[in-house]
This record gives structure tokens, sequence and C-alpha cells, in this order.
């Protein structure tokens, strides 16, 4: 006699071992995507090759571009 039972237990192990292999793939991707965002975050920005002096007052002036410029308060 046919058991009815062993075409289901048969789709839910086929199921299961599919989602096992699904779930490993997606974490070796993420480990590889976290060492990829690993080295990114370790590259040397690009790198300056001169000191920039400002030149006066300006809107795209940074803070620390600042310290060459005379004080007046104090000469």
């Amino acid at each position: 006699m046919v058991n009815p039972y062993e075409a289901l237990f048969k789709m839910q192990i086929a199921m299961l071992e599919g989602w096992a292999k699904m779930m490993k793939d997606n974490f070796t991707a993420f480990e590889t995507l976290a060492e990829q965002q690993a080295k990114l975050l370790n590259h040397p920005s690009y790198p300056r090759f001169h000191d920039v002096v400002a030149t006066g007052a300006s809107l795209l002036d940074m803070y620390g571009k600042r310290n060459h410029d005379v004080d007046v308060e104090k000469v």
C-alpha cells in the first residue's frame, strides 16, 4: 500500500535542504560584502599633495584651513 505521508516528508526534507543551502549562500555573500566594506573603509583617502592656504573669506572655506589668517584683534 502507498504511504501518503512519504511524498510529504520528502517534499519537506527537500525544502529544508534548499532553505539550508540558501542560508549558507546568504551568509557567505554577507561575509564577502563585509570583507569588501572593511577593505574600502581601510583604504587611504585621496592624499593632499600640498597645504591649502586660504586666500580670504569664502563660503567654501573649511574651519581648519583658516589657521594661516591674521587675527586682527591680536595684532
